[in-house]
């Protein structure tokens, strides 16, 4: 009964989180003048995040209708290595496009003003950065079974006798400089206006996200936590990123912009020219 615990509740939190991020992608579709620059970071975050849980969600179901079986997502070579790539490729896109956001937010503070030749070098840093360390692991043959639900779950091979190197070269580390990175350009944002301003607030509120649900549980991993209200821990906060990312990232800054009207989401129509103007989000 135990081994039901971890798939309920990621299951629990990760349909939670697929919802949040459904909902946010679903606002940026529909209204199209609220995609600022900044909202346009963030979806990117929010999608990556939607990929992240939607795997978790697929592991925890299979796995409570396939635990007992014989059936081994790791005897599936191509399936295997396409959900771990995907599984760390989205953890480091969502994490690096974080670290994007905040220096944009940084910027926004320093200059006042979008800083237009750093916005050309964002996608090829939030989406080539975390391609190039996803992919080097199915060349080497890292990717494999993963436990506690090794049934269904594929990440960094717990066969493999170089499992704890390879998950700290190309998982770990990457989001520790992520989250250093976070924390200077915070304290130099800081320095520059010491006014606890709502950017500077946002920006606060991101990187205890990042820390909360990314740098707990790599260090549960890199210190081979194994029983079970760890592993729930884990996958847990992993399940939870998105409505998390959701609420903080979009949902807080959108709430003065949208209302229900008859029965439909729409735009709030501002009464001063101030107000009309789009915040950050």
């Amino acid at each position: 009964m135990h081994d039901l615990i971890l798939p309920i509740v990621t299951i629990f939190l990760s349909v939670l989180s697929i919802i949040s991020c459904g909902f946010v992608i679903y606002i940026y579709g529909t209204f199209r003048e609220l995609r600022n620059d900044q909202f346009t970071i963030i979806l990117q975050i929010i999608v990556f995040n939607l990929i992240f849980d939607l795997i978790l969600f697929g592991d925890s179901f299979g796995y409570l209708f396939l635990r007992n079986s014989t059936f081994q997502m790791s005897d599936k070579p191509v399936l295997c290595q396409s959900q771990s790539f995907f599984s760390v490729y989205s953890v480091l896109s969502s994490a690096l496009w974080t670290s994007i956001l905040i220096h944009s937010l940084y910027h926004s503070i320093k200059e006042r003003e979008a800083n237009q030749y750093m916005q050309s070098y964002y996608p090829g840093l939030g989406y080539g950065i975390p391609l190039l360390i996803s992919i080097i692991p199915i060349i080497i043959d890292a990717y494999g079974q993963y436990n506690p639900m090794p049934q269904t779950n594929c990440f960094f091979d717990v066969n493999n006798v170089n499992v704890e190197l390879y998950t700290m070269i190309f998982y770990n580390i990457p989001i520790w400089i992520m989250f250093l990175y976070n924390l200077i350009v915070i304290i130099l944002a800081i320095r520059i206006n010491k006014n606890f301003t709502q950017s500077l607030y946002s920006i606060y509120i991101y990187q205890g996200i990042l820390a909360v649900c990314w740098i707990i549980p790599s260090i549960v991993n890199l210190f081979g936590f194994t029983s079970l209200v760890w592993k729930t821990i884990d996958f847990g906060l992993g399940g939870l990123i998105g409505f998390l990312n959701s609420f903080w990232y979009s949902y807080t800054s959108l709430a003065d912009r949208l209302s229900f009207e008859n029965g439909q989401l729409v735009q709030r129509i501002k009464e001063t020219t101030a107000e009309q103007e789009l915040a950050k989000i």
